[in-house]
């Protein structure tokens, strides 16, 4: 019988590469705007930290604390935009505007 891999190992694996997490966390970034939601991109924002090392690896790039990172990240947090920026940068990613269609 096949062995099946997890959804979030998968996700993670997948994550590695930049393309596939630029994608991501686009698309995360477009519902959490639809929505509402912003709880949606900051998942995908620990997902992706946690595909490029983890907290402690992707902290280290930014020079700020692991603690403090990983209470910004959290479900309970709430980053600063320079956090969310810095990490995106620090993970191999960056934001991009275009005029808006529609």
């Amino acid at each position: 019988m096949r062995k099946y891999r997890k959804y979030q190992e998968y996700l993670i694996e997948s994550l590695k590469d930049p393309e596939e997490a630029s994608a991501y966390l686009k698309a995360c970034l477009d519902e959490a705007v639809e929505t509402n939601e912003f709880s949606i991109f900051q998942l995908a924002l620990r997902n992706v930290v946690e595909a490029q090392g983890g907290i402690s690896e992707v902290s280290s790039k930014m020079d700020v604390g692991r603690e403090s990172f990983y209470k910004s990240l959290s479900q309970k947090g709430k980053p600063r935009f320079s956090t969310i920026m810095q990490a995106l940068k620090s993970c191999g990613v960056e934001m991009d505007f275009h005029p808006a269609h529609g």
